[in-house]
């Protein structure tokens, strides 16, 4: 008996999280990307193992090649949760990714892994201490309703977006905000305490996607794609329904 060493370097590595908590989703996924070839870890990391038009990158360790540059080759994918309770979505990923182990701590390094959000299902689970919206958004359309939308939560004192939900293929959206706490000092000399957040609810679409949206897509081009926003309260452990 011979051994033989085989020895192949990875060209990046994608992790799927739980748009609401950050977390890893360690849960049977499935992940369609033509001519990829993926080998998914223990650590509910899948790791791109091969791709088109880089197979010259699969051999080389010291000396990668000069080309294609660095992050031009965008390869897309698809990732649907068979358990229903994230929603699917497509999303890209540019290679090949610097291997420069000096620039490791930068986006592009190929030693940082890619995490893409999944957005709850609307009759995914919720957790205790969430400021939940459930949402029924509307179309363009009287009497229609919009699915593959981004809802954005908005801050009204900053501005800063604190969570975010998709709709369903129904039109029907979760949105969870993890973090709220249950009391808040309000403004003001006084010992006020303010329990609810004032925020802004974002719809944003785009009416030339397909039926699979990709979120990250809509949220790079939020200001363009703003179909209407409504004024609305959050709370921790409190769950507003409305039409959007």
């Amino acid at each position: 008996m011979t051994a033989e060493l085989s020895d192949t370097r990875v060209l990046g590595a994608l992790r799927f999280t739980d748009a609401v908590t950050s977390l890893p989703i360690d849960a049977p996924l499935t992940v369609i990307a033509p001519g990829i070839r993926w080998i998914r870890n223990r650590r509910a990391q899948w790791v791109i193992a091969s791709a088109p038009g880089l197979a010259a990158h699969e051999l080389e360790f010291t000396a990668p090649p000069a080309q294609p540059d660095l992050g031009t080759v965008e390869l897309s994918f698809a990732v649907s949760d068979p358990s229903g309770r994230w929603l699917s979505r497509l999303g890209l990923v540019a290679l090949p990714r610097d291997p420069d182990a000096t620039h490791a701590g930068q986006p592009q390094s190929l030693f940082v892994i890619v995490d893409v959000p999944l957005y709850p299902a609307p009759a995914a689970p919720t957790q205790r201490g969430w400021a939940v919206v459930r949402a029924t958004v509307a179309g363009t359309d009287p009497g229609t309703r919009l699915p593959n939308a981004l809802v954005r939560v908005v801050r009204d004192s900053d501005g800063v977006r604190i969570g975010a939900g998709m709709s369903d293929a129904r039109g029907e959206a979760l949105i969870a905000i993890e973090g709220i706490p249950s009391a808040l000092l309000g403004d003001g000399d006084g010992p006020v305490v303010a329990k609810e957040i004032a925020v802004h609810l974002q719809v944003i679409a785009d009416p030339n996607a397909g039926a699979t949206p990709n979120p990250d897509d809509l949220e790079a081009r939020h200001a363009d794609l703003l179909v209407r926003q409504t004024a609305a309260s959050v709370a921790s452990e409190r769950t507003l329904t409305m039409k959007l």
